[in-house]
């Protein structure tokens, strides 16, 4: 096998996949520099989706105000000793 067939085939599958329209044949029958563009496109879009999804994460993380995690034992013992002020 020419050691170009499984990034090729790779491609093509990666292409099938998440390019709505497009057939095995069309996607063989690409000029190389579009099938790379089109996947170069993919992979930003999946980029895009991971930063908004961080941000959410972070921004929802944010609300909450909670920056450690403590056990109810050690919590008590913490308000007990009156190192977290009980308002």
């Amino acid at each position: 096998m020419p050691e170009f067939k499984p990034s090729l085939l790779e491609e093509i599958f990666i292409c099938t996949q998440h390019l709505k329209g497009f057939t095995y044949s069309d996607i063989l029958n690409l000029p190389i520099y579009e099938r790379r563009y089109y996947l170069s496109l993919l992979t930003k879009q999946a980029r895009q989706r991971e930063e908004q999804y961080e941000e959410m994460k972070n921004k929802s993380s944010g609300k909450s105000g909670r920056t450690t995690k403590i056990s109810g034992e050690a919590l008590k013992s913490k308000l007990k000793s009156g190192e977290i002020p009980n308002n």
